[in-house]
Formats: structure tokens, C-alpha cells, sequence
């Protein structure tokens, strides 16, 4: 009984530990508490079996009859595949505590171990117990015996299977088994009882109840025979756990979790990353599916406008480009999908694998290199079936920008897969410093803005600046990583991640804040100058708050405010705005201003006041001011809104303002001169 009592201790502490990380204390080894919430599930299980029952109760006697059986076999089952679930071993996730292998070198009877089985599944008891109480009111003692001696013994049935299973099958086969057979049978067992109400009104559906569930439905009803199914269910749980001695006998705990064979020499290509990689996911359930799932899809709408093209030759071209650009939109959709999900899986193999890669002589370089092999196969998969495109008989027009948009795509997925790699192992993998997380959100938008740009542009110059914007945060990401020299034992605290890496995550959340705004504007049927105020303001909000509280290691802003600088500053801003007037010109409400001016003092203090020095010291030496300046105003002007010409003019002039004053004052000057001006012109 010692032993029972212990088993008991371990199962309900292991409750009130689990899951729901808690983000209110800062000590990361305390936990919120889950017993609350699984005695609110024991309660929705419940009630909702007690309602399932009462909606049979309202059909006629004989749809009724159906309709009981159904739910006596859903309990049933349900009994079964989750005690299997239960005790079957998993490729992911936490498994019972019943079931960890300390257990087995400690000197504990099988029966405790069943018995304290029957408590991790009570709520199949309460369940089952609700429902069929609530179908036979006038008897709810015969119902409750029913229901406890069915879940009873499908407890154990399920639990016997599970452990003969796992003597004459490997248990990677059991865990793929487990993954799909049972979660598919866990749900069309749930099916049968919820939808029950419905089911019993179909006789087309009698054979699939004749037999044992009919007859326990009538054992319900006063004077049926209660037992027949009692004495039945008593011999399943004999037999039931017969079968589990007989398992305990044979070892089904000591079956290998790979099945011993012949070593074979391994090739050479068997320890690279990649390969390590493929293997990993071919164990994960679904994984290796969901690239050729979206090629399959992108293939399909492919195929689509191939026969709609053929079909309908005298498609104009507005049509053909818009079908054009919507489908390589998708397929591009689909690979950033794909690439910054499966990045993320990758990323997370690494943090639970940790101590495993530490005697190999692994560095980062290694490591990323074969996850961006692998993430750009996927890609390009994924965006191949596109160049079907060539196939269709539109003119030579349309061919050639089919060519230019397709070729374009194939760069732009090839540079996201890389930069997602990279960003997933600072983010969430075995670069990052705060452990897994689950996947990257915020960082993702330096992959997905570009990317659109990509298939969004409307001519092929269009697709220059998305792409050296893209190819840049790549090579940033992938750098950054790489100074993790030693990531597998530093210590928690340790800077990885690199000043501009840093500052780019904060671009990131301008640009998805910009993006949040624009849409919540819309949704409210703002007008279009109440939407760009709102966008600019919250925009400017973020990036000044964010920019003051991130640049921790720059150094402290100087303004610089000589006369001389002020006056080189106003130049400036006249010269990068007087050569554009009238040129593409389109008017700017006054009222935008106030935002727009203050969103411009915000893009100095970041642009010039932290990336710029950021990358001052993270460029050689030789070329560290020039470069520095060209890349933060190409920044500046790619991600900012109006002419890219102007505005690029704009960064190079506060930029070499700032490199010779080393104050941020000069370039505030040029900045807002020019915005005034675009405000009195209409220009840019």
C-alpha cells in the first residue's frame, strides 16, 4: 500500500506542476499551478457527456436505442485509444509519469501501477458515467455500474494492447503508430458519442452498433439484461490484464528502441547536418509532409491557370499579369511558410539535443550550413512548379515577365532560406540566450517584407531593393549566429547576438507596428489621412521607445548643434527635395505634418544615432564610415515610404552629416527640412 499511496503522490504532483509556464514571477523554476484547470476539464468532460445524453433522451424509442449504443461505443473506444495513448511511447512531449524508466529499477508491484492507471484516466469514468446516466434517468444506478465497468475495463484493454504492441514492434513504429492510428481513432471515437443525437436517427447506421453496444444499451432499461454486460465486462478486464502480466513477463519495457541488426559501415555523407536533419524530421509525425503539401498546392493553382490559359487564348493582358503575379505571390507565401516553420522545429532539435551534440566536434558554421541546404531544397520545391507558367500560349510579353518574376522568386526564396535559418537559431535554437520559445514572430518580418517586395514588384528593377534588403539581413543573421563560438556551453547571460542584429529586430517591429496600424485603420473605416497619422504615430512610438531602450551599448547621443552643421543640415534637406518637385507629386494633408515630423526626429535617432555607428564598428575597418553611411541610408529609403531616390539621397547627406559632426542634430535638421518640404509640394 506504501508504494500505491507513493504512485498516487507522484501522479497528483505531477498535475499540479505541469505545463502553464509562469510569466509573472521571474523565478523561470516556478509554475502555475495546472491542478485548477484539469479539475475544470474533469467538469467539461462532464457536463458534456451529461448533455450528449439528455439530447438522445429527446429521440423516438428507437433512434434512441441507436443513439445510446453510439455512445456506449464511443466510451468505450475512447477508453481504449487513450489508455493506448497513454502507455504508448512518443516521439514529442511529456509522457506519463507512470511510465519513466526510474520506476522500473524500483521494487513497485505491476498492480499499483494499474490501479493509479485508473485514476490518470478518470475522467473516461466521469465522461462515460455523465452521458449514460443522463441517457437512462429513470435507472442512473444501473447506468453508473455500466459506465464504470466499460471504462474500467477499457482502460485496461487499451493498456494490454499497447504493452503486447510494444513486444513484437519496435517503438519508433509504435510512436508513428500512436501519432496517427490513434489520434485519428481518439477522434472518430469522440465523434460518436457528440454527434450521437444525430447518428441515432440514421438506420443506415444500425450494422455498424449491432452487437455488443445494442446490447448494452438495452441492458439500460429496467429488466435488461445488466449481468450479461457486467460478467463481460468483468472477463474483458481478466483477460485484459492477463495480457499485461504476460507482457511484464516477456519485457516489453527492455524491447530496443532501434531494432538490433548488422552494422554496416556508414557513409560519409551520413554525418552531415543535413542528412542528420532529414532523418530527425522522417521521426517527427507530419513533418516530412508539409513542404510537399504547399508544393502540391502551389503545383495545383499552377496547373489551374495553365488550363484556364489554353482554354480562354484571348485572356487579356491585365488578366494574365494579375493571375501571374497572384499565383507567384502564393508560391512565395508558401515557401516563407514553410522555410521559417520548419527553421523554427530545426532550431528547437538543437536546444533538446544539447547535451548529445556536445562531444561532437560541432561549431555553428557546420550547423547552419546544413540547415540552410536543407531549408533551400525546400524552398525552391516549393516554388518550382511556377515555371509551368512558360507553358501557357500568352505572348512573348508575357513570357518574359513571367521569366523575370519567376527567376526573381527562386533568388528571393534561396535568400530567405538562409536568413530564416540563421534567425531561427539566434531566436529560438542553440544561439539564443532565453531557450525556446516555440517559433519567431517579430523577426519573421524581416524575411516576409522583402520577400513581398519581390512578388509584389511591378517591374524588374522593382525587385533590386527588396532583394539587396533581403540578402543583407541574411548575411547579418548568419554573422551574428556565428559568433557563437562556443554556444553549446556559455553561460545564460551571454550577449550572442550582435549590436545590429539587435537593431534590426527593432526595424522589424516598425515595420509590423506600421503594418498593424494601417489594418486596424482600415478595419475602423478611418479616412486616408486619419489612417497615415495613426500609422505614422504608433510607428514613431514604437521605434523611439524601443531605440531608446535597446541601444544600451552605444554609445551616448550628441546633438552637434553649431551653427555650421545646422545650416549644412538645412542644405541638405532643400537639395534632396527641390530636384524632385513636380516629378510624381501627390498631395499631403497639412494635418500629417505634426506625425510625420515627429516620426522624422524618431528615423534619425535610429538610423543615424544607432545603426550607423552599429555599423561603423562591425565593418572593416578601411571601409567602416563610407560603407556605414551607403547601407543605413539604403535602409532607410528601402523601408521607408515615398521616392526611393529621394529618400536615399536623403540618408547619404545625414549620413556624412553625422560621420563628420558625430552629432545627430544636423541630420534631424536635413530630415525634417525635407519633410516640410514634401508636405508644402506634394512631392515624394
Amino acid at each position: 500500500m506504501s508504494a500505491l499511496r507513493a504512485l498516487v503522490v507522484l501522479l497528483l504532483r505531477h498535475w499540479a506542476r505541469a505545463s502553464l509556464p509562469s510569466h509573472v514571477r521571474r523565478d523561470p523554476g516556478r509554475r502555475v499551478s495546472a491542478a485548477v484547470f484539469r479539475l475544470a476539464y474533469f467538469g467539461t468532460m462532464s457536463a458534456w457527456g451529461y448533455a450528449v445524453g439528455h439530447l438522445v433522451t429527446k429521440l423516438e424509442p428507437v433512434a434512441r436505442e441507436r443513439g445510446t449504443a453510439f455512445v456506449v461505443l464511443g466510451v468505450v473506444g475512447l477508453a481504449i485509444v487513450w489508455s493506448a495513448l497513454t502507455r504508448g511511447p512518443t516521439l514529442r512531449g511529456e509522457s506519463s509519469p507512470l511510465e519513466t524508466s526510474f520506476l522500473d529499477t524500483l521494487p513497485i508491484p505491476t498492480w499499483t501501477r494499474l490501479v493509479v492507471g485508473l485514476l490518470e484516466r478518470l475522467f473516461v469514468h466521469a465522461f462515460g458515467g455523465a452521458a449514460l446516466v443522463s441517457v437512462a434517468p429513470a435507472s442512473p444506478g444501473r447506468a453508473l455500474a455500466v459506465a464504470l465497468t466499460l471504462a474500467t475495463a477499457g482502460v485496461f484493454v487499451g493498456d494490454a494492447s499497447m504493452r503486447l504492441a510494444r513486444v513484437v514492434l519496435p517503438a519508433i513504429a509504435l510512436a508513428k503508430v500512436r501519432a496517427y492510428a490513434l489520434v485519428l481513432g481518439q477522434l472518430l471515437f469522440l465523434m460518436c458519442v457528440v454527434q450521437a443525437p444525430a447518428l441515432g436517427k440514421s438506420g443506415r447506421l444500425a450494422p455498424v452498433i449491432a452487437g455488443w453496444p445494442t446490447t448494452v444499451a438495452r441492458a439500460l432499461a429496467p429488466g435488461g439484461a445488466l449481468a450479461l454486460v457486467l460478467v463481460l465486462g468483468v472477463v474483458a478486464t481478466v483477460l485484459a490484464l492477463g495480457a499485461i502480466e504476460l507482457a511484464e513477463r516477456v519485457g516489453w519495457d527492455r524491447v530496443d528502441l532501434v531494432p538490433p541488426g548488422r552494422i554496416r559501415r556508414a557513409k560519409r555523407t551520413a554525418l552531415d547536418t543535413s542528412h542528420v536533419d532529414d532523418v530527425l524530421r522522417g521521426r517527427e509525425p507530419g513533418s516530412r509532409w508539409s513542404t510537399l503539401v504547399m508544393a502540391g498546392y502551389s503545383l495545383l493553382v499552377t496547373l489551374a491557370i495553365v488550363g484556364f490559359a489554353w482554354n480562354a487564348r484571348r485572356a487579356g493582358a491585365e488578366a494574365a499579369g494579375t493571375m501571374t503575379r497572384g499565383v507567384v505571390g502564393l508560391a512565395g507565401f508558401g515557401a516563407f511558410v514553410v522555410v521559417t516553420a520548419r527553421a523554427a522545429r530545426m532550431a528547437l532539435r538543437d536546444m533538446t539535443a544539447r547535451p548529445l551534440l556536445a562531444p561532437l566536434p560541432l561549431v555553428p558554421r557546420d550547423l547552419l550550413a546544413g540547415k540552410v541546404a536543407r531549408l533551400r531544397r525546400d524552398a525552391v520545391l516549393v516554388v518550382a512548379p511556377v515555371a509551368l507558367l512558360l507553358a501557357t500560349p500568352w505572348p512573348r510579353a508575357m513570357h518574359v515577365e513571367i521569366a523575370w518574376r519567376i527567376g526573381t522568386l527562386f533568388v528571393a526564396v534561396v535568400l530567405a532560406a538562409e536568413a530564416a535559418a540563421a534567425i531561427a537559431f539566434l531566436t529560438v535554437g542553440a544561439g539564443s540566450k532565453k531557450g525556446p520559445g516555440g517559433g519567431f514572430a517579430i523577426e519573421s518580418v524581416l524575411v516576409l517584407a522583402p520577400l513581398v517586395g519581390v512578388t509584389t514588384a511591378p517591374v524588374p528593377s522593382g525587385t533590386l531593393v527588396p532583394l539587396v534588403a533581403l540578402a543583407f539581413v541574411a548575411r547579418e543573421a548568419r554573422r551574428s549566429g556565428l559568433r557563437c563560438v562556443r554556444w553549446l556551453d556559455d553561460a545564460d547571460d551571454f550577449e550572442r547576438e550582435t549590436p545590429t542584429w539587435r537593431a534590426l529586430l527593432v526595424l522589424a517591429a516598425f515595420q509590423a507596428t506600421g503594418v498593424l496600424a494601417e489594418r486596424v485603420a482600415v478595419a475602423s473605416d478611418l479616412s486616408a489621412d486619419a489612417n497615415a497619422m495613426a500609422r505614422g504615430l504608433a510607428s514613431a512610438f514604437v521605434l523611439g521607445g524601443l531605440t531608446w531602450q535597446a541601444r544600451r551599448d552605444a554609445p551616448v547621443l550628441r546633438f552637434a548643434t553649431r551653427p555650421a552643421w545646422l545650416l549644412a543640415g538645412l542644405a541638405v534637406g532643400l537639395s534632396t527635395v527641390v530636384p524632385f518637385v513636380g516629378r510624381e507629386a501627390h498631395a499631403v494633408h497639412a494635418a500629417l505634418a505634426a506625425p510625420l515630423l515627429v516620426l522624422a526626429v524618431v528615423e534619425e535617432s535610429f538610423f543615424r544615432g544607432w545603426l550607423q555607428p552599429c555599423l561603423e564598428e562591425e565593418l572593416p575597418p578601411a571601409v567602416a564610415r563610407v560603407a556605414a553611411v551607403v547601407v543605413s541610408a539604403f535602409a532607410f529609403a528601402a523601408l521607408g515610404e515615398g521616392m526611393f531616390l529621394a529618400r536615399f539621397l536623403l540618408g547619404l547627406g545625414a549620413g556624412a552629416l553625422f560621420a563628420k559632426s558625430r552629432g545627430i542634430a544636423p541630420s534631424i535638421v536635413a530630415h525634417v527640412t525635407h519633410t516640410i518640404l514634401v508636405v508644402l509640394f506634394g512631392t515624394g
